[in-house]
This record gives C-alpha cells, structure tokens and sequence, in this order.
C-alpha cells in the first residue's frame, strides 16, 4: 500500500469514526507530533534513580531485539 493510499484509507476511517476513536486518534496524533515533550521533576528524580541503580549494580542490560522480544511476550500473557 503507497503512502498516498494509507493517507486516503486513514481519511476514510476518520469520517466513519465514532466519538471513541476520534478521541484516540487525535490524543495519538497529539502526542506523536509534541516536540516539547514534557517532564515532572517526581518523574526525571524517578528515571535518574532507577539509572543510577542500574549502572551501580553492574548487571547487564538487554539488547534493542532483547527488549522487545521479553515486552511482546509479556502482551502475549497479559503481564
């Protein structure tokens, strides 16, 4: 499917919309097009902790591939 076509189906799905999905894919569009993402001081204090916690304990982390293989099979068994 070209691009052009993707954009023509979005349309369509947009025009036949209920209030539900209007809403999801506007707070989608929203937060996909926000350059200025924005940050609690509580949720930056919060990543930095966990950062620090992280690098300190010397354990390995997990690979990109790694990452989103253990996240989809978490989905998969509703975790």
């Amino acid at each position: 499917m070209s691009h052009t076509e993707k954009k023509q189906a979005l349309l369509h799905i947009v025009e036949v919309a209920d209030e539900k999905l209007t809403g999801l894919l506007f707070a989608l569009a929203t937060e996909y097009n926000d350059t200025d993402p924005h940050y609690s001081k509580e949720g930056l204090a919060f990543f930095n902790e966990r950062r620090k916690a992280f690098f300190d304990s010397n354990k390995e982390g997990y690979t990109v591939e790694e990452a989103h293989a253990k996240i989809r099979r978490n989905y998969r068994n509703g975790l």
